[in-house]
C-alpha cells in the first residue's frame, strides 16, 4: 500500500508541474489581437504631471484616428476611424487587427478628438505629417463652451511602433492629447470705496461682439531620423469664422458658499473677494476675443435694522474687454484658466447714492 501511495505522489506532483510550465498558453483580453487606443489629456491650470487619465465626464467621447504602416505604404490602416471609448475595458478599441499587416516593420498613428468629418493627416516626403480638423461651436448659437466633452484636443505627439513580433508584447497605443480652446473665469469685486454695507446681487452677465464661431485645428508632426522620434509644432487656428452676438448669457451657477443663492440664481458681490459669476468657459483662441460683458444687478443696502433694502433694481454695467485692461491675457495658450476680475469702482463718492451703474476698473493678476 505504501509503494502504491508514493506511486500517486509522484502522478500528482507531475501533474502540477506541468500546470505550472511556461508552455501553457497565455490568457489574452478580448482586445488583445485588436489595434486599441488609450488615451490621458492635458490638465488644466498646472504643468505638474501635466498629463491625466481619461475621464469621460470631462473628455470627448470618440476620437479620429490617423494610421500607416511603414514610412512609404501607399495605403494608411486608418484614415480618419472613429474609435468610441469602451467604458468596461477603458480603451478605445477599432475594428482592424494587428495580424491584418503581417509584413509591416513600423506603424505610426495620429488622432484628435472628438471625431468630426473633413479631417485629413497630410503627410509630406520629409517625414512631416500635418493633422488638421474642422471645429465650430455647437449650433453657433454662442461664442463659448463650458462643456469640455465638446471641447477639441489633438495629440501631443504621434506614436511609433515597432513590428508585432512578440506574444507578450504590448499592443495598446498610449496616446496623449493636449487641449486647444483658451480658457476664461469671471468674477467681481466692489471696491473698498462702496463700504461694507453696500453690496451688488448680480441677476445675470452676458458676452456681445464679433466672436469666433469656427475655425481650422493644426498641427503638423515632424520625424527625427537621427533620434527616431517625432517633434510636435504649436497648435495653429486658420479660417476662423466670426458672427455678431448680442446679449449671449452667461449662466449663473452656485458654489456652494452664502454668496450664491441657487433659489433665485443671482450671486452677491462685496468688497470682501472675488466672487465667480458662471462656470470656466471656453473660446476659441483669438486675438480678437474683446466682447462687451454687460452685467445686471441690484444694489443693496443693509439698514441699521438689519434689513436689506434694494436701492437700485434691474440696473446694468457694461465693459469691454479691452487690450489696455486686459493685457496679461493669453489667448493663445491653452490648458489654462485666464482669470478676468472686474473690479466695480465708482468715479465719485456721490455716485453712491444715485449712480451707481458705473462701467468698473478691470484687473488682471
Amino acid at each position: 500500500m505504501k509503494h502504491l501511495s508514493s506511486i500517486a505522489a509522484i502522478i500528482s506532483l507531475a501533474t502540477l508541474s506541468a500546470c505550472d510550465s511556461s508552455d501553457m498558453p497565455i490568457q489574452h483580453a478580448d482586445s488583445y489581437g485588436y489595434i486599441t487606443f488609450s488615451a490621458q489629456s492635458q490638465k488644466i491650470l498646472t504643468r505638474t504631471n501635466p498629463y491625466e487619465a481619461y475621464n469621460p465626464q470631462r473628455h470627448p467621447a470618440t476620437m479620429g484616428v490617423f494610421g500607416y504602416q511603414d514610412n512609404e505604404a501607399a495605403d494608411p490602416i486608418f484614415r480618419n476611424e472613429t474609435a468610441t471609448y469602451n467604458a468596461s475595458t477603458q480603451s478605445w478599441p477599432t475594428p482592424k487587427r494587428w495580424a491584418d499587416y503581417p509584413n509591416a516593420s513600423s506603424f505610426n498613428f495620429f488622432a484628435y478628438m472628438p471625431h468630426t468629418e473633413g479631417a485629413t493627416l497630410k503627410r509630406t516626403l520629409n517625414g512631416t505629417g500635418i493633422l488638421s480638423f474642422p471645429f465650430s461651436m455647437e449650433n453657433a448659437t454662442s461664442p463659448v463652451i463650458f462643456d469640455t466633452k465638446a471641447a477639441p484636443i489633438i495629440c501631443a505627439l504621434p506614436i511609433s511602433k515597432g513590428a508585432i513580433t512578440t506574444e507578450n508584447e504590448d499592443r495598446v497605443i498610449n496616446l496623449k492629447f493636449d487641449q486647444t480652446l483658451t480658457g476664461y473665469s469671471l468674477s467681481f469685486r466692489l471696491d473698498a470705496k462702496m463700504n461694507a454695507i453696500r453690496h451688488f446681487r448680480i441677476h445675470s452677465v452676458t458676452l456681445s461682439g464679433n466672436l469666433a464661431t469656427s475655425c481650422t485645428i493644426t498641427r503638423s508632426y515632424t520625424w527625427n531620423n537621427a533620434t527616431n522620434s517625432w517633434n510636435a509644432s504649436e497648435i495653429g487656428w486658420s479660417d476662423v469664422q466670426r458672427a455678431e452676438f448680442v446679449d449671449t448669457p452667461i449662466p449663473y451657477k452656485g458654489y456652494g458658499s452664502k454668496a450664491y443663492d441657487d433659489a433665485t440664481q443671482t450671486a452677491i458681490v462685496t468688497s470682501a473677494g472675488y466672487t465667480q459669476w458662471g462656470s470656466d468657459f471656453f473660446t476659441i483662441p483669438d486675438d480678437a476675443f474683446t466682447p462687451k460683458i454687460k452685467v445686471t444687478y441690484d444694489v443693496e443696502l443693509i439698514a441699521e435694522d438689519g434689513k436689506t433694502m434694494v436701492t437700485r433694481k434691474n440696473a446694468t454695467s457694461v465693459i469691454t474687454l479691452n487690450k489696455d485692461n486686459f493685457g496679461n491675457l493669453t489667448t493663445g495658450k491653452t490648458a489654462m484658466i485666464n482669470p478676468i476680475r472686474i473690479l466695480i469702482q465708482p468715479r465719485y463718492l456721490y455716485v453712491l447714492a444715485d449712480h451707481d451703474a458705473y462701467t468698473g476698473h478691470l484687473l488682471i493678476d
